[in-house]
Parts: structure tokens; sequence; C-alpha cells
């Protein structure tokens, strides 16, 4: 009996340690700064997502959410953009080292370091969720000397809603005006909307409130699958327990009731009880004449 109830408290606390692991937090995203943090927590909180985030070295920051949220949380934020594209920039692009690089390496690299500085400037406009930036610098036929003139091309994706289209002469001028020898009519922009979050996205992550706490749609079946097998083994070991319980308290009515009647009859306590269970059914029956 003792065994079984050791087995049913063990699996008591198995299940509340798996309700602690499902209702625990899982990393979303590492090494971000502290302004992604804060913008990624701010678009899933306004999802009642539950979002935190974690200090860690060097000014950078880790987004933990709950384990229920994680895919949606994944889909979500790869819809706004997030987490956003490290630029290079050019004291990145053009670090010292002890390496000489030819000239054209040296051009490839520039034309890489100025496309990285007008990209990460356009994802800054309100609704732009990537930018990315192709540059075409002059170049001189030797033969002919014939000049290429500079190009440039332009690819946004966007969000539903927002005006970029109206932008887009702003962000033509903005490209010619950063690069040297650049005409507005060899800038080309390309404008591509992002797809909108769905609605079951939207439907899972509606808060409700179940026995007083506060859930999505997406984890309460979660939660009723803990509560129900927490609720079965505390039903077991109460059960168990009352039997033990009872069992326990025959056992000291019996002991007593042997000690009473051998205190009346002044008999031992062993021998009062040898005598009643040596009695036998033939001497309650009548004696024949």
């Amino acid at each position: 009996m003792m065994k079984i109830a050791k087995k049913l408290r063990t699996l008591a606390l198995g299940a509340i340690l798996l309700a602690g692991v499902g209702c625990g937090k899982a990393p979303l995203y590492s090494n971000v700064s502290e302004r992604q943090a804060n913008e990624m927590i701010s678009i899933l909180r306004t999802r009642n997502m539950d979002v935190g985030k974690i200090a860690g070295a060097e000014n950078m920051w880790t987004v933990v959410v709950a384990n229920t949220d994680f895919s949606s949380a994944v889909e979500i934020l790869n819809l706004f953009g997030y987490p956003r594209d490290d630029f290079s920039t050019l004291g990145k692009v053009f670090q010292k080292s002890g390496l000489v690089s030819s000239p054209t390496e040296e051009r490839a690299r520039f034309m890489y370091a100025i496309s990285e500085s007008i990209a990460e400037t356009i994802s800054h406009i309100t609704g732009v969720v990537t930018a990315r930036v192709n540059i075409v610098l002059p170049t001189t036929n030797s033969f002919t000397e014939a000049i290429t003139p500079s190009s440039a091309s332009v690819f946004i994706l966007y969000r539903q809603g927002t005006n970029i289209e109206d932008s887009v002469r702003d962000i033509k001028n903005l490209v010619t005006n950063s690069i040297e020898g650049l005409s507005y009519d060899k800038v080309s922009v390309a404008l591509f909307q992002a797809p909108v979050v769905s609605d079951a996205i939207s439907e899972g992550n509606q808060m409700i409130n179940l026995l007083g706490i506060h859930m999505t749609h997406s984890s309460i079946w979660v939660f009723l699958l803990l509560f129900l097998i927490v609720a079965v083994a505390v039903a077991a070991i109460s059960f168990v327990g009352a039997k033990i319980l009872y069992d326990y308290m025959t056992v000291k009515r019996d002991e007593k009731e042997r000690l009473k009647a051998a205190a009346l009859g002044d008999k031992p306590a062993e021998a009062v009880a040898g005598e009643k269970f040596a009695e036998s059914p033939e001497k309650n029956e009548p004696e024949e004449e």
C-alpha cells in the first residue's frame, strides 16, 4: 500500500513539473539591441503574448516568450521584419588589416558599404519591413573611352496599410543624392507587399479568463490537460491515504477492545484473543438429549 502511495506522489510531482515546463519561457531571439528587443516585445504584447527580455553581454538582450506562443511569435515577428537586418557600416567594411587590397576589391567593398548604408536608411521609413539597394558605379572602357553611367535599384518589402507608394519620389531622391554622379532617372524602386498577420494567429492569442487565470486560446487545452492530470493524481493520493488511515484506525480499535476485555476478565490480552478466535460454530449449537 505504501509503495502505491509513493508512486502516486511521484506521478503528481511529475505532473506539477510538467505544468511548470509547459508554462515556462523559451528564448526567441538572442544578441539583439535593446531597441529591437523593446519593439518586438511591444508587437507581441499587443497580441496578448507572455513575452519578456533578459540582459546579455555587451548591452545585448535576449527576447523570451511562453512556450505555447513560440511558433506564433516567430511568424508575427517575421511579418514585421524582425529581427532587423544587421547592416554593415563603412567602418566595418574598411577595417584596417595587414593585407593590401587591389583596386577592384576596394571598389567592390566601397559599393557594398554604400549599398548597406542606403538600405539601412530606407529601412527606418515607417512601414518598411526589408530594404535592399544594389548600385553600379561608373566605369570607363580603356579602348573606347566610353563611360558607363551610375545606376541603382531599390527593393522594398512593406506592410499593408502604409502609403509607401507616396514616398517613392523621396526614396529616389535619397538614393540619387547619396551616390556621386547618379541621376534621378537611373534609380528604380520595386515595391512588394508583405503578407498580413492571419486571423488564425490573432484569434489564437486572444486572452480569456479561466478559473481566474488569464490565458490565450492556444494554451487553454494544455492547461486543461495538465489540470486534469494533477486533479487525478491528487484524488488517487487522497483515496490511498484515506484507506491507510481507515485500516490503521481499525487495528487500533480491535487492539483497544482486546485490552478492555482482558482487563474485565483478569486474563492476559493474548489469552482473550486466543479464546475469541478458538471459538467454533459447534459451540453455539444446542446439545443433543
